[in-house]
């Protein structure tokens, strides 16, 4: 009598579902707008990382007390988890 092999299990590769790269276009007619409502309304377009930069160097920390005098590459089409940097003045 000769002994049969068992057969060889059937490995099948897990699937993992990868989530799309999420993008957003960076608003353009954003001059003289409140810092804070800036904020919000780029978190609405899916941006989690935004940067305020101060014109004069000081630490921006409540953003309703700032004017938005630029933002970086108004207009073009960006990744959410990439940072937006908004430049600010008092």
């Amino acid at each position: 009598m000769t002994a049969s092999a068992a057969p060889a299990p059937v490995v099948t590769p897990a699937v993992v579902a990868t989530p799309a790269a999420t993008t957003a276009v960076i608003p353009a007619n954003v001059v003289g707008m409140n810092a804070q409502a800036l904020e919000e309304e780029l978190e609405a377009l899916g941006f989690k990382k935004v940067i305020f930069n101060s014109d004069t160097g000081k630490t921006v920390l409540l953003l309703s007390n700032w004017t938005v005098t630029g933002i970086d590459n108004p207009g073009t089409e960006q990744a959410t988890t990439k940072s937006v940097v908004v430049h600010v003045t008092k």
